[in-house]
């Protein structure tokens, strides 16, 4: 009963949503006493048969769809070190309208909706949720994101769940891998969609797909070519106007601006610094100038040795208007000519500019960062902080 139920769900999705149904198939479903409705740890789903056939057809499969979306969208390992009740919440919001806008099903009646988020990440809505303890208006009865790294703690001496033995990297691979594949499957192209994505899954599947990257390749790459780098030169790193020539002439000026808002942890700070000492070390030929920023500017100061790093200071909100706002007036009483760029180490949660700088900007950001997409110019690099 219960696998007829699994297979009839999938049908039906894929029915009304090849993209959607595609997805279940790559699910691992799995029958569970333990969990009061249903529930996934990255891998696998996990669903009460007594709950799902208490529900009608039409909530079955938006039953079955919300719990595969969390698992391909990434919501397990994408989580990182927040707060697991209000995440879930900003990911329900998401998934939701993405079920809502896709398809006929019917949630729950107590499912979370709030449209005012519509096409946005589940990290910004976290965020948005976290303003003025804006999460307390929604009612969450159950997580139903588990964290894969204590399954067989949570089990209760149960082993009728099943642990979930991979890595979160390796979680993140497989389904990178197989939301490629639909993006670039027959199915998908020949779909009543025409090929297009779902409405509102822009968005997450940038999340998703985003690769993580050496954090020092990244930033080496963009501030220390040589000439016998020049001809295979990876253009995400280096910028309009900023060029080899600039580099050869040390003329080449780096504004690096290091986020020291709260959000930022004590760890990811000495990662900042870190990385900063190693670019120092290896390309001397760089000018550097070193701002600190959380609401307010610190600095300039001017780097030209590992020993001459100041002591970070801010740690309070974070915008980062100062830092552009400074640099712009800076280069309306410079010199022409000379080659610019800004380099800035961040979360990326903070207030933008309302307009686009004048010199190129890299934004380096954390793995458990703001969405790619929604940074309003500059370069993103989503860097690993995983290992360092």
């Amino acid at each position: 009963m219960f696998a007829d139920v699994i297979s009839k769900c999938i049908l039906q999705v894929r029915n009304e949503c090849h993209f959607f149904g595609s997805m279940m198939l790559f699910a691992n479903i799995e029958e569970s006493k333990e969990i009061e409705t249903a529930a996934t740890d990255g891998i696998n789903i996990f669903v009460n048969k007594d709950f799902l056939l208490s529900l009608s057809s039409t909530q079955q499969n938006a039953l079955m769809l919300h719990e595969v979306l969390h698992m391909a969208l990434l919501h397990v390992t994408r989580r990182g070190t927040r707060d697991p009740k209000i995440w879930n919440i900003a990911a329900d919001i998401v998934v939701n309208d993405l079920i809502i806008r896709n398809t006929p099903f019917r949630l729950p009646k107590d499912a979370i909706i709030d449209k005012s988020f519509r096409d946005c990440s589940v990290e910004f809505i976290y965020e948005a949720l976290l303003k003025k303890n804006k999460y307390k208006k929604y009612s969450l009865s159950l997580i139903d994101i588990l964290n894969p790294s204590e399954q067989d703690n949570e089990s209760n001496g149960s082993s009728d769940r099943p642990n979930c033995d991979l890595s979160k990297s390796e979680i993140e691979s497989y389904w990178r891998d197989k939301i490629q594949v639909l993006q670039n499957s027959d199915i998908n192209k020949s779909s009543k969609l025409q090929g297009n994505l779902p409405g509102g899954i822009e968005a997450e599947i940038s999340c998703v797909l985003e690769p993580e990257v050496d954090w020092r390749h990244a930033l080496w790459k963009y501030v220390g070519k040589t000439p016998a780098d020049f001809d295979d030169l990876d253009r995400r790193f280096i910028y309009k106007g900023l060029y080899l020539e600039g580099l050869l002439t040390e003329a080449l000026e780096v504004s690096v601006c290091i986020d020291t808002s709260g959000s930022i942890s004590g760890d990811l700070l000495d990662q900042f610094i870190g990385e900063l000492k190693g670019i120092l070390r290896s390309y001397p030929h760089v000018k550097c100038n070193l701002y600190f920023a959380d609401t307010k500017i610190y600095g300039p100061y001017e780097i030209h040795s590992i020993e001459e790093l100041p002591k970070a200071a801010g740690f309070g909100g974070t915008s980062f208007v100062p830092f552009f706002n400074c640099l712009e007036k800076e280069d309306s009483n410079n010199l022409l000519g000379q080659n610019k760029a800004s380099i800035y180490l961040t979360d990326g949660y903070g207030d933008f500019p309302n307009y686009t700088p004048s010199n190129p900007t890299m934004w380096v950001v954390c793995s458990d960062g703001l969405s790619s997409t929604e940074f309003p110019f500059g370069e993103v690099i989503r860097i690993s902080t995983e290992s360092y």
